[in-house]
């Protein structure tokens, strides 16, 4: 059997990104009820300021899936409100919709990339759409132009979850900087990787504040906003707890400088792989879409079964043997997912079921055949090449080739 074709270790730990993890250890800074401010700042400064020129308020927390719930609850959204999703992403975005109450309606993708589609979100939008929930997917990202604009449009509000896209570009702008508010995970796979953690990125301080309420500690606010809720009567310890690790913070903080470098090399490697593939057609490798600068936090590719002459369990098998490994990111879009429809349901009881069942919702009826499309073709590998390294891209792309001839 060939040698594995393995990415190097990521996340990347270098010693003085160490060091600083080590330095909290050592002045038992676990957890710090104020939160992380260093860090939120860090990162608000490199995300500069919000498309409208608003300047960001970052919230660095538990988790991305508590960063999406602590945006639509700073906005105010909850039982009943329609956020239009795609249905093509990892669980978590769609669940943090149906634990605050609302509804997802589910909007199809475009087929090669598998961002979600700007035309079929507009025609989701009903006069019951709070939000738009957007999803920079595998590090590309959408279309923030045409989905704000058509935010603005309605009078609803847009968010990103840029997760997997810590650091791509549309137009020349970071991701974070479309929407009303922006969440990014800072699991130790992601792009910008702690241990546990995420962050929420807001442009209007107000929701930003609001969110606080559910899950803010009072040591994190400002004293003059500490005490105007206190003086409400609403600051107290109803909350959510949110509140992070400062070692995962500290981690994010020292690695924030080399993240731009990294996902220059990551960019790198995909051109080289591009190249390498030439005209090879059995497999596609998504484009990386006009006005974009992808990340690559994943390569997701799409298989065509009709044009090797097998499915693609043997394909994946096929290069296992040649020591590439393979994994099915999202096998089933969410609409089709057992556990989000109350029809017919037979398994444990299930927490938004009777939500969907009081919105009239059947998602048997949901129709997002780009989505389906995808699901069935796509496989997946991590895409964590820190540093320029064309010769195993060369490898690669032989061994998709390989894989086909066998």
């Amino acid at each position: 059997m060939p040698e594995p074709l393995a990415a190097p270790v990521f996340p990347v730990r270098r010693p003085d990104v160490i060091a600083a993890a080590l330095k909290r250890l050592q002045d038992q800074e676990w957890t710090r009820l104020e939160g992380a401010p260093d860090t939120e700042a860090a990162l608000a400064a490199w995300h500069g300021p919000g498309i409208r020129g608003t300047t960001p308020e970052v919230w660095y927390l538990s988790s991305g899936t508590a960063a999406l719930e602590a945006l639509m609850l700073g906005h105010e959204l909850g039982p009943g409100d329609e956020v239009v999703v795609t249905p093509y992403t990892w669980g978590a975005t769609v669940s943090a919709i149906l634990a605050i109450g609302a509804i997802p309606v589910f909007a199809d993708i475009e087929p090669l990339t598998g961002v979600i589609d700007p035309a079929a979100v507009e025609a989701a939008i009903t006069p019951r759409t709070r939000a738009i929930m957007g999803v920079h997917l595998f590090g590309t990202p959408f279309d923030g132009t045409r989905l704000r604009a058509i935010a603005d449009r309605h009078g609803i509000l847009l968010f990103e979850d840029g997760s997997q896209s810590h650091g791509a570009r549309w137009n020349g702008v970071r991701v974070g900087a479309f929407g009303h508010g922006a969440a990014f995970s800072c699991m130790g796979y992601k792009l910008l990787a702690g241990t546990e953690g995420g962050y929420a990125v807001f442009h209007d301080p107000a929701a930003a504040e609001r969110a606080y309420l559910y899950g803010k500690h009072p040591r994190g606010l400002r004293p003059d906003r500490a005490a105007a809720l206190a003086d409400a009567g609403l600051l107290d310890a109803l909350q959510l707890g949110w509140r992070p690790c400062a070692i995962g913070a500290e981690l994010i903080k020292a690695a924030l400088p080399y993240l731009d470098g990294e996902n220059a090399a990551r960019r790198a490697n995909a051109a080289h792989l591009r190249a390498a593939l030439g005209d090879f057609a059995g497999v596609t490798m998504p484009p990386e879409p006009a006005g974009a600068e992808c990340c690559w936090h994943l390569l997701s590719f799409i298989f065509h079964p009709e044009r090797i002459g097998c499915d693609l369990d043997t394909y994946r098998a096929r290069l296992e043997r040649l020591g590439v490994g393979t994994f099915r990111y999202i096998p089933v879009p969410i609409h089709r997912l057992k556990r989000l429809n109350p029809h017919g349901y037979d398994g444990p009881r299930v927490l938004w079921h009777e939500q969907l069942r009081r919105a009239g919702v059947d998602y048997r009826q949901t129709s997002c055949p780009h989505a389906e499309w995808r699901a069935e073709r796509e496989f997946t590998m991590g895409f964590n090449w820190t540093v320029e390294d064309p010769a195993s891209m060369g490898r690669l792309a032989e061994a998709l080739v390989r894989a086909a001839q066998a």
